[in-house]
């Protein structure tokens, strides 16, 4: 009589579960229905109150150490999750809050248990979202950490509220992957918490174990997990960590330059190398400017204000590059030997670090290009205008800056002129960014004609002298030309009156010309009239 009333049970539960999912698509926790009694009512509330009273009297007919208990007990915590999660949909978070702390409530003393151990994840999932939503990060976080750490003691048996109600058995592969998928998630929120908490070296850890797992279970989309990698790698850059930044860039290329050379057609392939060139660029620039400000602040003897700051900064890059270097394990990766991955020092390292650079330039160019991207594109040649800026700042000889300087003002004069002929509205956008860049450029080359031309000799040489000096007056007038042209192109507005006062100033007739040709001879000495008449 035992196990038949047993059996009945269990068929009352599986038809009030079965009832409570037609229910749960047709009708709202949130919504009431009226009544012919002008009362209201909610018929999905209703059902879960009764499959909770069938529940609660099964488990008062179970002893607690049997195995039905437990499977009782995680039929109840599952039916709470499913009525938390239905409020959780329907934005009421302080409603949901409540009965995911009551489910995990219920089972967090079975956490480790096969049958309850996924149900336990799924909860604490679930419940930390809707805590981190709340505010309550730190709650949120200490309940990740100890899930994650339980999460690899386990093996569960049970994945869904359907395999408790209705025995349904999973698929061995599909209960992996479901297990990795919130595995995963959760390390995902993780991750996000500990962004919002500032802990920015624990978020860079996590978020690399995720890419570790993923590419240990081969769970999720190759083009992503390149993607999420190379995002990563612009973290570290954010770090000044280089060795680790330049690491997870090889290692996004590793796995994209196997799809391309597959030529499979697809076009987000592309869309992944393009970024990934850029952030490549991005690599480069911000290298360059940490290691700038490092040489800059060495060379300052004074002890001020502006020193400070500049040591403080170059400090902080060179020892965050000396961090712990993350790996992965199962992929081959080869760094290039040429990209250093620390501060640059020296001419050959800024040019070689360039050339390397000046491909990826070109990748970026390959898919950006002007017709479809034009604002990206005049990015990416403002980009190779700093990057000439840069080497120019290595080159020791004077003659190899102009050089540099040289080319990149004819890159950026190009650029104007393709942009004013083929697109103008994109030229009225960027025309005020790559006038003031062209001003810079002809600001740094007038500067170097100026320190050739106070370049000490090695020796006096009074026969050349002369002609030194005619060549000095020359590049000066030069000089003081560019210069006007300059000023011409920064005040191209002119008033009218003032032109008017001008040219009445200039032509005010041959009288007055006179007297002032007679007030000037007047207050000339007479000696001085009686030598230039004689002459």
């Amino acid at each position: 009589m035992a196990e038949n009333s047993e059996f009945v049970l269990v068929n009352d539960l599986q038809s009030c579960f079965n009832d409570l999912k037609k229910h749960s698509v047709s009708f709202k926790l949130g919504q009431a229905q009226p009544t012919v009694g002008d009362e209201m009512h909610n018929p999905l509330h209703q059902q879960f109150e009764l499959i909770l009273t069938k529940i609660e009297e099964t488990l008062a007919k179970q002893h607690k150490e049997s195995e039905e208990y437990l499977k009782v007990i995680s039929m109840k915590a599952s039916i709470i999750y499913e009525k938390a999660k239905i409020l959780l949909s329907e934005n009421l978070l302080t409603p949901s809050k409540t009965l995911l702390e009551e489910s995990l409530e219920l089972i967090k003393d079975f956490s480790d248990h096969p049958k309850v151990a996924f149900l336990h994840m799924r909860v604490v999932n679930h419940l930390t979202y809707v805590l981190s939503r709340l505010g309550f990060l730190q709650e949120a976080k200490e309940l990740l950490l100890r899930a994650i750490e339980e999460e690899t003691k386990c093996s569960p048996e049970v994945f869904s509220t359907d395999d408790l109600f209705l025995n349904t058995k999973k698929d061995p592969k599909v209960s992996v992957t479901k297990l990795n998928r919130l595995t995963i998630n959760n390390m995902q929120m993780l991750a996000w918490i500990h962004a919002r908490l500032g802990e920015t070296e624990d978020n860079l850890k996590v978020q690399h174990d995720i890419l570790q797992k993923q590419l240990d279970s081969c769970e999720g989309d190759v083009l992503r997990w390149a993607e999420s990698c190379f995002r990563l790698g612009g973290m570290f850059i954010g770090q000044c960590d280089w060795p680790n930044a330049m690491y997870h860039l090889i290692a996004a290329e590793s796995i994209l330059n196997p799809l391309e050379v597959a030529l499979i057609p697809n076009p987000e392939i592309h869309v992944a190398q393009a970024d990934l060139a850029r952030s490549w660029i991005y690599y480069g620039l911000q290298l360059f400017e940490s290691s700038r400000k490092s040489l800059i602040s060495k060379h300052i003897e004074s002890d001020g204000i502006e020193s400070e700051v500049l040591k403080k900064n170059s400090g902080s890059s060179e020892s965050s590059s000396s961090k712990n270097p993350y790996h992965f394990q199962g992929l081959e990766i080869e760094l290039p030997k040429a990209i250093p991955t620390g501060l640059i020092k020296n001419c050959d390292q800024a040019k070689g670090l360039f050339a390397y650079l000046q491909k990826w330039m070109k990748r970026v160019r390959l898919y950006y290009t002007l017709r479809d991207f034009p604002l990206q594109y005049v990015n990416s040649c403002l980009d190779l205008s700093e990057l000439y800026r840069f080497v120019a700042f290595y080159e020791e000889d004077i003659e190899s800056q102009y050089a540099v300087q040289k080319r990149r003002y004819d890159a950026l004069e190009t650029l104007s002129n393709i942009l004013r002929e083929v697109r103008p509205s994109c030229y009225l956008a960027v025309s005020v960014e790559l006038t003031k860049e062209l001003i810079e450029v002809q600001i740094e080359m007038i500067n170097l004609n100026l320190k050739k031309l106070h370049r000490p000799t090695q020796g006096p040489n009074f026969e050349a002298k002369e002609d030194v000096l005619k060549k000095q007056m020359y590049a000066l007038s030069a000089i003081h030309g560019k210069l006007n042209d300059v000023a011409l192109s920064l005040n191209t507005s002119t008033e009218p009156s003032s032109v008017k006062d001008s040219e009445e100033a200039g032509s005010s007739g041959p009288e007055a010309n006179e007297e002032k040709t007679e007030k000037i001879e007047d207050n000339q000495p007479e000696d001085e009239t009686e030598e230039i008449k004689k002459e």
